[in-house]
C-alpha cells in the first residue's frame, strides 16, 4: 500500500493486537481521543481477532470522522502488501493473508500493517523515552523479547522487512537453550518469560527454603521475592540482568543508539534489575559507545504501538 495512501486529515483508529489483549485507539494529532482494551480468549483463533476488529471499526465510525487504520501486529511483516510473511504460534494461520487488503475491503478505508515491536519503538521515539534523540535501540521485555532500531530519525524495517526486529534472537550463549525460533541461546530463551521459569525450576533445589517454592515460577512472582531479599531470587535476577545486559552490547555494538529504551511488563521491576545492566553495559561495551549509552525506562506502555502505528500512518516516510 503506498504511503500516498495515508496523507489523511481525519483521526487514525489504531490496533495493537497482543495474545491476550487487544488495544485500540482512536488518534487524532497527538491525542489519543479514545482508548479500549479488548481480553481475547486463548481459545480464539486468528479470525476472530480480525472479526472483533472490523465489530469496533464500524461502532467508531459512527462517532468519529476516521480516514485510515493500522493494524500493530507480531511477525514478519510486509507493510507494503499488509501481509504477515512469517508468525510463530496461534497467529500462524495469518501467514501469506492479505490482511491490509481484506480489512480495507471490509471497512471501507486503507489500512498499514506492521510488526508491534518496530511500532512500540516508533511510539517510544516520537512521543515517549526516545524523543530528543537521533539513533535509538528499543527493547520490549516479556513473553518475548521484541525489538525496534531508529537511525537517524528513521525506523529501520529493510528491503526484507527483518531490519532492526529480531534483536531477541541474537545468540548469548552458544550451548544454552534452545528458543522458540528453533535457534539455540537466544536472547529471548534467556531472559523470556518460558526461559525465566525455566530458569527458575532448574534452580530451585539450591534453596529449600526459598519463598519460589510456595508461588508460581513466573517473572511477576520471581521480581516480588527477589523485592522481598529472597537470595535465590536475587540470584537469579542478577544472572537475568547479567544475560539481558549481554545481549544489549552486542546490539550497541550492532546499531550505536544513544539510548536504549526498554519497554514490556517485566519492566514494572525495573528498580531491580535496571542498575545491573546499566552497570554491565557500561563496563562491556567497546569503544566509543562505553559508558555513554543511557538505559531508559519506556514511557507509553500500551499506547506506545498505538501512536507508532499513527505516526506511520501520518509520515510515511519515517522508515529505512
Amino acid at each position: 500500500m503506498a504511503g500516498e495512501l495515508f496523507a489523511t486529515s481525519g483521526a487514525i483508529l489504531a490496533f495493537d493486537v497482543g495474545g491476550t489483549r487487544m488495544k485500540a485507539g482512536i488518534i487524532r494529532g497527538d491525542t489519543i481521543v479514545e482508548r479500549q482494551t479488548i481480553t481475547l480468549n486463548v481459545d480464539d483463533r486468528a479470525s476472530d481477532a480480525l472479526a472483533r476488529i472490523v465489530q469496533l471499526s464500524r461502532s467508531l465510525f459512527a462517532r468519529y470522522d476516521i480516514s485510515a487504520l493500522g493494524l500493530s501486529i507480531r511477525g514478519i511483516v510486509d507493510s507494503q502488501s499488509g501481509i504477515i510473511l512469517d508468525v510463530n504460534g496461534e497467529l500462524a494461520e495469518l501467514i501469506d493473508v492479505p490482511l491490509g487488503e481484506r480489512l480495507s475491503h471490509e471497512l471501507g478505508r486503507p489500512v498499514f500493517v506492521e510488526n508491534d515491536a518496530r511500532m512500540y519503538a516508533l511510539g517510544e521515539f516520537t512521543h515517549g523515552a526516545g524523543r530528543g534523540y537521533q539513533n535509538m535501540l528499543c527493547l520490549t521485555l516479556g513473553t518475548g523479547i521484541g525489538s525496534g532500531v531508529v537511525i537517524g530519525g528513521r525506523v529501520l524495517r529493510g528491503p526484507r522487512s527483518v531490519l532492526g526486529i529480531l534483536g531477541g534472537h541474537i545468540t548469548i550463549q552458544a550451548d544454552g537453550p534452545r528458543c522458540s525460533c528453533g535457534n539455540i541461546g537466544c536472547l529471548e530463551a534467556l531472559v523470556g518469560t518460558a526461559g525465566l521459569t525455566r530458569r527458575i525450576e532448574e534452580r530451585l533445589v539450591e534453596d529449600p527454603s526459598s519463598l519460589l517454592h510456595a508461588t508460581a515460577h513466573t517473572p511477576h512472582h520471581l521480581f516480588a521475592a527477589a523485592a522481598q531479599h529472597d537470595m535465590l531470587a536475587l540470584s537469579i535476577v542478577d544472572e537475568f540482568a547479567r544475560n539481558l545486559g549481554s545481549g544489549i552490547v552486542s546490539l550497541i555494538h550492532a546499531y550505536d543508539p544513544e539510548v536504549v529504551v526498554l519497554g514490556g511488563g517485566m519492566m514494572h521491576s525495573h528498580q531491580l534489575f535496571l542498575p545491573t545492566v546499566q552497570a554491565y553495559v557500561n563496563t562491556h561495551a567497546w569503544t566509543i559507545p562505553r559508558g555513554r549509552v543511557a538505559l531508559v525506562p519506556a514511557q507509553l506502555e500500551d499506547t506506545a504501538a498505538l501512536f507508532g502505528i499513527a505516526e506511520s500512518i501520518s509520515h510515511p516516510d519515517r522508515y529505512l
